[in-house]
């Protein structure tokens, strides 16, 4: 094999390689929305009666989020959903200040129920990243007996 075209091989060889170890796909990113709940589960205070928690909503994997819905689905002591509620883009905003999460950032809320049939709630948070990916995150709350 001529020494030029050892060269060209080595060049495409190299390159491929740099192309993959770059992680250079051509593909966006897509964010990933996580919902924690503290405390999870979540006690009745004693002072007021009430179930007092921080719901804290984060982006972790670079990518900004604009959050367009949240959907509240409440379960009673027998597992029965019985109350369904929804905020929108601005209930969200008014709830939590903002509706967008900024790559690698958070929202962070305290929140209280003061319905004593709850057993639990799950939420689905829907929202559209900065790519305009549509994104979809789910997380539950338990609350503890009065």
């Amino acid at each position: 094999m001529n020494k030029e075209k050892r060269i060209w091989i080595a060049l495409f060889l190299a390159l491929t390689l740099m192309l993959i170890l770059s992680g250079c796909s051509g593909l966006p990113k897509i964010a990933k929305l996580n919902i924690s709940i503290d405390p999870n589960p979540v006690p009745c205070s004693s002072e007021d009666g009430k179930w007092h928690f921080t719901m804290t909503i984060s982006e972790s994997n670079g990518v900004g989020v604009t959050l367009t819905s949240i959907r509240f689905d409440s379960y009673d002591q027998a597992g029965q959903l019985y109350y369904t509620f929804f905020l929108y883009e601005e209930d969200i905003i008014d709830w939590f200040k903002s509706n967008y999460i900024p790559a690698f950032s958070s929202l962070p809320d305290d929140i209280y129920y003061a319905d004593p049939v709850k057993k639990y709630v799950l939420l689905t948070i829907e929202g559209v990243d900065d790519n305009n990916n549509p994104i979809e995150a789910t997380g539950r709350i338990d609350f503890l007996p009065q």
